[in-house]
């Protein structure tokens, strides 16, 4: 059987391994962003308001991880959504074939046309 339908192929691995990357840049954000509140906490932001320190940057950090986390799962989710269609139509199609070579193989063949009356005169 042939693999059709490449262009979905690539669009579930392209989704799959943007998960991954996204997972990893939103761990990674989340560390700065930890340590960023840690050793810039002290700073007076533009307004001269401290709205920062350490315990918003232990919420940043955890917003940034359930959201790097959410969307990690949603994106490795579509690829292999993909990948679960793509096997489905690639079984069916399988499945098809088969029951067309069983019908094929019960069928008898025909048999010859009787032979036409000779009629005398």
């Amino acid at each position: 059987m042939d693999r059709r339908f490449m262009a979905l192929r690539v669009v579930a691995t392209v989704l799959k391994v943007l998960a991954w990357l996204v997972l990893l840049l939103g761990f990674l954000g989340a560390i700065g962003a930890l340590l960023g509140a840690f050793l810039l906490g002290n700073q007076a932001d533009l307004l001269g308001l401290d709205m920062g320190g350490p315990l918003a940057g232990i919420a940043l950090f955890v917003t940034l991880l359930i959201v790097a986390i959410l969307q990690f799962l949603l994106l490795y989710a579509g690829g292999e959504f993909i990948y679960l269609l793509l096997s489905v139509e690639e079984n069916t199609r399988r499945t098809a074939y088969l029951f067309q070579q069983q019908y094929m193989a019960q069928q008898t063949p025909y048999s010859p046309p009787p032979a036409a009356p000779v009629y005398q005169e």
